[in-house]
């Protein structure tokens, strides 16, 4: 039995702090190399830790969103990559759970929790990032089957999938046309993945193209859901765990840049003496509270089991990633030029901060979704929708629709 379902929550995180611990050993091996490190996922999956939003009859539970938080900051705080891997397989397991048709569950579900395959989620195209709409991978329906055309890139664990996830057009290219969420066995004729360029931040983290040519998928292999809804219903769980990686990269510049305060000298005293340090090291702690605290506050939505609060969501993957992207620079600065050597461990926080601020829409994108939903609130009901948290209860009113 995995720690995920025969411990409590703070047994499961000690053993967390084990596999951390390890895996900081490993991490700037796996930097320099850029290379996927599957016996590292192989030990995460044995542990439990994809199994986590599961109870021991592999039903979803998504009471444990908090404890992910937890154990998602935890590993992120000394190895991005694999947070996010672990967070990508959790996430297919999610959609299988939830949408699947049984058999597809049934041949799919185990294999991804313990690690034995591997799932894509495939919704980026290269001339449709943000702007899904205007993607061009289409299924046009044959008998019982599919057929799937068209390439999807920036997408984890692509050169190493078993399956994908694929949004995709239905009959047409047209921007309105409905949309399918198709799982596609990719040993199937006509699908391949292929490594994508090497990144800045994240390194390490399996990621590319798939690319589909005419692939025979059968038509039971579709989410029973609609094909947009369905996905960002999965994506609203990729940007909580985006939060939580954000919120493990400023704990970690906040451990770093205390411990060197309180180590380094210069002019006869610590650097940690300086009122200018001093004024980092507040700032950071209160930015790093304060994105754990929106993101909590994201993944209890979340456990409502309706997709959580889209306006929520945004607030808390958006601040999160931004903190992040501010204070591991002024880690950098606490540094002085030590921060800049290459592959050191602040370094590297500072490359993987900026990712946060890009993957599962980036910061430009949540703060103008957030600001049409006010404005298209304000014409709908004069007043912009209840948006504020109510005074008596501390829970949030009800979330500005309209978009």
């Amino acid at each position: 039995m995995s720690i995920a379902t025969a411990f409590a929550p703070e047994q499961v995180l000690a053993h967390v702090e084990d596999f951390a611990t390890k895996l900081a050993e490993r991490a700037e091996t796996m930097d320099r190399n850029a290379k996927f490190d599957k016996q590292i996922l192989d030990e995460g999956a044995a542990l439990g830790l994809v199994k986590l939003i599961f109870d021991e009859n592999l039903d979803l539970d998504l009471s444990r969103m908090p404890l992910v938080h937890d154990v998602t900051e935890r590993i992120a705080s000394v190895c991005p990559p694999v947070a996010m891997e672990l967070g990508v397989m959790r996430l297919v397991a999610y959609l299988l759970s939830r949408y699947a048709a049984p058999a597809v569950k049934e041949r799919w579900l185990q294999p991804t929790i313990e690690g034995r395959a591997y799932g894509s989620f495939a919704l980026t195209e290269p001339q449709a990032g943000t702007d899904l709409r205007g993607m061009l991978t289409v299924a046009r329906r044959d008998g019982d089957n599919y057929i799937l055309s068209g390439q999807k890139c920036w997408v984890g664990f692509a050169p190493v999938a078993s399956y994908a996830i694929v949004l995709c057009k239905l009959e047409s290219t047209d921007r309105d046309a409905p949309t399918i969420a198709l799982v596609v066995d990719m040993s199937s004729k006509g699908a391949s993945g292929e490594p994508g360029p090497e990144l800045s931040g994240f390194r390490g983290l399996t990621n590319g193209a798939l690319r589909f040519d005419n692939v025979v998928v059968p038509a039971g292999n579709a989410l029973q859901v609609d094909g947009f809804a369905g996905m960002m219903d999965g994506l609203n769980m990729a940007r909580i765990d985006a939060a939580s990686y954000a919120c493990g990269l400023l704990r970690a510049a906040l451990e770093v840049s205390v411990e060197r305060a309180a180590t380094r000298t210069a002019f006869g005293k610590r650097i940690g003496d300086l009122p200018s340090i001093q004024i980092k090291l507040g700032r950071m702690r209160a930015a790093y509270h304060t994105a754990r605290e929106l993101a909590m506050r994201a993944t209890e939505t979340y456990m409502q089991g309706t997709g959580g609060d889209q306006d929520i969501i945004s607030i808390a993957k958006m601040t999160a990633s931004d903190l992040a992207r501010e204070h591991t620079d002024q880690a950098m600065q606490v540094f002085g030029a030590s921060g800049l050597i290459a592959y050191s461990r602040v370094e590297r926080l500072h490359r993987d901060a900026k990712a946060t601020q890009i993957f599962d829409g980036t910061s430009e994108i949540h703060e103008t979704m957030l600001g049409r939903r006010l404005v298209n609130a304000f014409a709908k009901d004069g007043h912009g929708g209840s948006y504020m948290p109510s005074w008596k209860t501390g829970q949030p009113a009800e979330t500005p629709t309209g978009a």
